[in-house]
């Protein structure tokens, strides 16, 4: 877990490089938000997401969901297990804290990585913010529920 002010230019720079570094990030201000960083050996952001408590759309009747938010990857480090540590460290955060599942409104482009770790697509694509994404949700194995 990190500052989020430490993953700022990182999730700028691959989600919103349309927003000058003045500008707040969406989802800058979400209260009980957990940022989740691997760091480069200079204290870098690399691959980052945060976390929120939040109902899932699609499973409201489960209580304790959390939304992921914002999962980028510099560009020279995808392809080598970056993100997915990332993501397995928030699958455990959430799992240890007793969460059912996490949920995530994926870029269409980016929805094979999130299958590859474990993720389901849910529903039909849609578009948001200008461009394609999926709903994605990972059932998690904590003590009020069990991974299928």
């Amino acid at each position: 877990m990190v500052d989020q002010a430490l993953t700022r230019a990182l999730r700028r720079a691959v989600l919103r490089p349309e927003l000058s570094p003045n500008d707040p990030l969406p989802g800058d201000d979400v209260p009980d938000a957990v940022h989740f960083a691997a760091l480069s050996p200079t204290g870098e952001a690399l691959s980052t997401c945060f976390v929120f408590p939040a109902p899932c759309p699609w499973q409201p009747e489960r209580a304790g969901a959390w939304q992921m938010r914002q999962m980028a990857t510099q560009p020279a480090c995808r392809g080598q297990g970056i993100g997915g540590a990332v993501l397995t460290a928030v699958a455990e955060h959430l799992t240890a804290a007793g969460a059912p599942l996490a949920w995530c409104q994926a870029r269409l482009v980016a929805v094979p990585f999130y299958e590859h770790h474990g993720w389901l697509a849910h529903g039909a694509v849609y578009q948001h913010i200008g461009m394609p994404h999926r709903d994605m949700w990972l059932e998690l194995s904590g003590p009020t529920s069990a991974r299928p």
